[in-house]
């Protein structure tokens, strides 16, 4: 998949279609709307010519609309546990973790699922969100550096693995789905069963 132009890139009338396409491209994947190029320009007002000379497939349409998720709330990548934290500060920094990241997941819910649907198409596999979006690895991997020592590797690796299923796309699924949950009891639920794990990990269960 190509690179997507970046405004930056480029000046005068050519940076405001491509701003306008892109705000086209977010408002689609907002509103779950079909990601095509068609449907791009017309919303965008520019022609299909145009638009094809900026989103020459549909990948850059996706590519071009999940740039606009840029608003997750972890984006700093000097965020970590403290080096000398107790279990009860992990289990608490776990759930504010995922407290903040659930909410965002939500906020973001048709997005998230229209990329997930996206991505589970043939010859999809390596779209988001099943990789990239939420950077849920880098931040399991900063929570689990706070934990004790003698905390041995296969317990902190079943760990980061029972974490996975509360960012993003798939927390939002599987607790409204299938728990029909709503929106706060969904965050709750995930805030608590992180904290059930760490705590059951710290334990040495």
């Amino acid at each position: 998949m190509e690179r997507p132009y970046d405004v930056g890139e480029l000046s005068g009338p050519r940076a405001r279609t491509l701003r306008l396409l892109r705000e086209a491209a977010h408002e689609l994947l907002r509103t779950g709307r079909p990601l095509t190029v068609p449907a791009a320009a017309e919303l965008a007002g520019v022609s299909r010519a145009t638009a094809y000379r900026y989103f020459p497939t549909r990948d850059a349409v996706v590519l071009h609309a999940t740039m606009s998720l840029a608003d997750f709330p972890l984006e700093d990548t000097t965020w970590a546990p403290p080096a000398d934290t107790s279990p009860g500060e992990i289990s608490a920094r776990a759930a504010e973790l995922v407290r903040v990241t659930a909410a965002w997941a939500f906020e973001h819910e048709t997005e998230l699922r229209t990329m997930l649907r996206f991505s589970l198409e043939p010859g999809r596999e390596h779209m988001t969100p099943r990789r990239g979006l939420t950077n849920r690895g880098h931040w399991i991997a900063a929570l689990l550096e706070g934990l004790p020592s003698d905390v041995p590797a296969d317990a902190r690796s079943r760990l980061a693995k029972a974490l996975v299923p509360l960012f993003g796309s798939d927390a939002v699924v599987w607790t409204t789905d299938m728990a029909n949950l709503s929106r706060e009891q969904a965050i709750e639920l995930l805030v608590w069963i992180a904290q059930v794990l760490v705590r059951a990990t710290l334990a040495g269960w």
